[in-house]
């Protein structure tokens, strides 16, 4: 079942409406227009005990000034690009510098602070956004549609795009996840396992670097199940330049999915994270700060995780990395599929 709802109004007097996808189970996601944002997810753990596991606000204005992205659809590239530039086809883009020296998520006014347009179809609901060209600095007219299911515990998001000029593109979901429910406390006691063998090291911008490089022996070795944040990474330089936790790339390339698995330590809800994207970001919330989340809940620091499925960051520049410029013309698929338990 889903229903639809009305959220609220964007400045320029738009209506932006809500989606609550509701499983056999009971269970339910919200999604909205605006950003194609998840809302919120409600599951149950072992007890049959409800839990939202998505950190969020309560009011379409305080998504208008977010600058976390919590739960937001986010491109035209998610992730960094160098110097927020790059050539391609013998021509240089320049591109909003919105993270240091670096382009982060497409720049300032990234797809994750964009009205989509919607259609409920049968068990699904379509959303659509157009990009023109030269949107944030990228080549092309360049069109996402995100068809978003729920069933069974599984919310599913298949993204199709297309672009009439060649160009760099990467969208994934940036939803901060605490499965424990929102609100509760810092993640680090959740278990995680992430099934790469190779890792990206990053600079002190937290640039991804060429070639990924085993996890053998390192913090980011989390082949088998453990702890996300534990004590010896306070002496790692890398986790210290990251504030103390995770914003790191791993390669994911013919992993078997689901690709992550984690576990609420205190609830017991378990996440299985599965795509065919070729990276992941893992975000442990190092930046979230101290904020007013929904239903009066309080955020700091590390209370939320992403693990986002993605293209390699700044692959148009780094040809160590597989290549994620789309040809005119040329619809691409990909998806993401978040399965609780």
């Amino acid at each position: 079942m889903i229903e639809k709802s009305l959220f609220g109004t964007m400045p320029d007097g738009s209506r932006v409406y809500n989606y609550t996808f509701i499983d056999e189970k009971n269970q339910s996601v919200v999604i909205s227009e605006y950003a194609c944002a998840i809302i919120a997810i409600n599951v149950k753990d072992k007890n049959e005990k409800f839990y939202d596991v998505a950190l969020g606000y309560d009011t379409l204005e305080e998504y208008l000034s977010d600058t976390r992205n919590f739960g937001a659809t986010v491109g035209r590239y998610a992730n960094r690009i160098a110097n927020g530039k790059f050539t391609l086809n013998g021509v240089t883009y320049n591109l909003p510098r919105n993270n240091g020296r670096n382009t982060l998520h497409g720049g300032f006014k990234h797809f994750g602070k964009k009205l989509f347009v919607s259609e409920l179809k049968d068990d699904c609901v379509i959303f659509s956004l157009e990009s023109p060209d030269l949107d944030e600095g990228f080549p092309g007219n360049f069109n996402l549609s995100v068809k978003v299911s729920f069933k069974d515990g599984a919310l599913r998001m298949e993204y199709e795009y297309v672009s009439d000029k060649d160009t760099p593109a990467s969208i994934t979901n940036h939803n901060y996840f605490n499965l424990n429910g929102h609100g509760r406390g810092t993640i680090f006691n959740h278990n995680l396992k992430i099934k790469a063998e190779k890792y990206c090291r990053a600079d002190e911008g937290l640039l991804a670097l060429a070639p990924a490089v085993s996890v053998e022996g390192t913090p980011f070795d989390f082949r088998n199940e453990r702890r996300i944040i534990y004590k010896v990474l306070e002496y790692s330089p890398e986790i210290i330049a990251a504030k103390g936790g995770f914003d790191h790339c791993y390669d994911v390339q013919g992993v078997k999915n689901p690709v992550a698995i984690a576990v609420g330590d205190v609830s017991g809800v378990k996440l299985e994270v599965s795509s065919d994207m070729p990276a992941l970001q893992l975000y442990t919330g190092n930046s979230i700060g101290h904020c007013k989340g929904k239903d009066g809940a309080i955020y700091n620091n590390f209370d939320g995780f992403a693990l986002e499925c993605q293209q390699f960051p700044n692959a148009v520049n780094e040809p160590q990395f597989p290549n994620a410029v789309i040809k005119a013309g040329q619809l691409t698929k990909a998806f993401i599929e978040y399965k609780f338990s």
